[in-house]
């Protein structure tokens, strides 16, 4: 009887379930491998070893995959591999990826080459279910490594979609392949070559957890999700979320906040993983050729006008929602009382500290309630996704260009010059706490979304830009949080 042991990664809004039961750039030329390959062969020495090729091939008949795989490149010994759909770039960009990550892991590449690990990867539109291995498909997991069996036979697969390896704007958050290979190079290496190496992970693990570093994060779920987790911050690669945790992740994002925040987990990292810096990563795109036929403005229910700027494949307010009613004429109440305000059960607005001289240059900052009525946009606008905000973010740059997106007055002096190169002009509008008090103008925007989960039904999920801070945050409260709007609509 096949035996599977299986690491999931889990994008942001489904509940984690977990099964582990165990204590090149591209290149033209088929002979152009790397130096350490031609070096030492018995660092090849494996399942794959007799079918390196720098470029793409079909996949050899010998090696024993499955005829659903098309597309095959070995540079290393370790396959990325697809089928006829998955585009030659992602096989190309994931090699790089791998390559990246057992740089300086001599022994911890020939293991993983001697035991038959390879990567397959499923294009976009795709399921994880789609492939032949038995993946465990819930929650829709985006990726996952599974050990299939224990004899000398017996394959390692690491599985992982497209949109995330290629930074599609509408991919999964996070960078999906890191979390993953990190799985394969301690659950199918060094724990194996390192006889200290589980113990010390977990008990850095159980201190971590003790000293209630991570609550409310992923990493809490096991030691071996805690160390994915933090590889993809620690090469800045992964999602940043709101402070204090979401469940899945906190506001930890780069190296330097991970060596302050758990030094430990920081060290074990250092000394186990290549510690450079150059990741192939999704964090910082700057991505292109995508654009949208957008009206130049957009008229509310109020007669207000709104310029338009387009981003990507999306039409945005270039303004902050000003609108007092409903596109069906409804009104919006506008909420002045901080008692009425954290109380309230229904859409509702307010001007920033309830001057209505903030209106015309702010806009209204509008409850979660409101945020999620489908007519507060504009006829053919809507209230962005959580997913959609991101998408923008990623067009402009990425979670570490807050400047690329800010407009160039109106914020505080940081140190941090604003390029504005989106267009999108973002306001230091502050925002409403569910208190009812009023907060951060000119420090603070908080992009507001629609989006909730089924988990946590009264949350508000926004992405929030400061004054003195070059990465976005993940933020989120609940229904009565005031926050700005900027409604979006799809191309024509």
């Amino acid at each position: 009887m096949k035996k599977f042991r299986t690491i999931h990664f889990y994008p942001l809004f489904f509940i984690v379930l977990f099964v582990f039961t165990v204590g090149c750039t591209k290149d033209d030329s088929s002979t152009a491998l790397d130096e350490e390959t031609l070096e030492d062969p018995s660092n090849t020495a494996g399942r794959f070893s007799e079918f390196l090729s720098c470029e793409i091939i079909s996949v050899p008949s010998t090696v024993g995959l499955s005829t659903y795989y098309k597309k095959y490149l070995n540079c290393s010994g370790i396959p990325i591999i697809g089928s006829e759909a998955v585009p030659d770039e992602a096989l190309y960009a994931a090699n790089e990826t791998l390559a990246f990550m057992l740089t300086g892991l001599g022994s911890v590449r020939a293991k993983l080459i001697r035991d038959g690990n390879y990567i397959a990867l499923y294009p976009e539109g795709g399921h994880i279910s789609d492939l032949p291995e038995p993946f465990l498909a819930t929650n829709e997991n985006t990726g996952a490594y599974t050990w299939i069996g224990s004899g000398p036979n017996d394959l390692r697969a690491l599985a992982c979609d497209v949109p995330s390896i290629l930074c599609y704007p509408d991919g999964p958050v996070g960078h999906v392949l890191v979390h993953e290979i990190t799985h394969m190079i301690h659950v199918g290496a060094l724990r194996l070559i390192e006889s200290s190496f589980e113990s010390e992970l977990e008990s850095i693990y159980n201190q971590s957890l003790a000293s209630g570093k991570w609550n409310n994060t992923y990493g809490t779920s096991h030691h071996s999700e805690l160390l994915a987790e933090a590889v993809t911050i620690y090469y800045g690669v992964n999602w940043i979320g709101p402070l204090g945790g979401d469940g899945l992740r906190n506001e930890i994002g780069t190296r330097a906040q991970l060596q302050d925040y758990d030094p430990a987990l920081y060290n074990f990292i250092n000394n186990h993983f290549n510690n450079s810096t150059a990741i192939p990563g999704c964090r910082e795109p700057v991505i292109s050729g995508a654009t949208a036929n957008c009206p130049a403005t957009v008229t509310d229910m109020d007669g207000n006008v709104y310029e338009v700027v387009n981003i990507g494949s999306r039409c945005w307010m270039k303004e902050n929602l000003r609108t007092t009613r409903y596109r069906d004429g409804s009104p919006i109440p506008n909420i002045t009382n901080n008692g009425e305000w954290q109380n309230a059960t229904m859409g509702a607005w307010a001007n920033y500290e309830n001057n209505t001289g903030n209106d015309a240059i702010y806009g209204k900052l509008y409850n979660g309630f409101a945020l999620k009525n489908e007519k507060l946009c504009p006829e053919g606008w809507y209230v962005p996704s959580l997913r959609e905000v991101q998408d923008l973010i990623q067009y402009s740059g990425g979670d570490y260009a807050a400047a690329n997106l800010r407009s160039l007055d109106l914020w505080n002096q940081s140190g941090i010059t604003a390029t504005n190169s989106s267009g999108f002009t973002l306001l230091p509008s502050g925002m409403r706490i569910s208190s009812g008090s009023f907060q951060h103008m000119g420090y603070a925007a908080l992009i507001g979304s629609k989006t909730q989960t089924d988990q946590r039904p009264f949350t508000l999920y926004s992405k929030n830009v400061m004054a003195d801070q070059e990465f976005i945050f993940l933020g989120d409260g609940d229904n009565t949080l005031g926050v700005s709007c900027r409604c979006v609509k799809v191309a024509n």
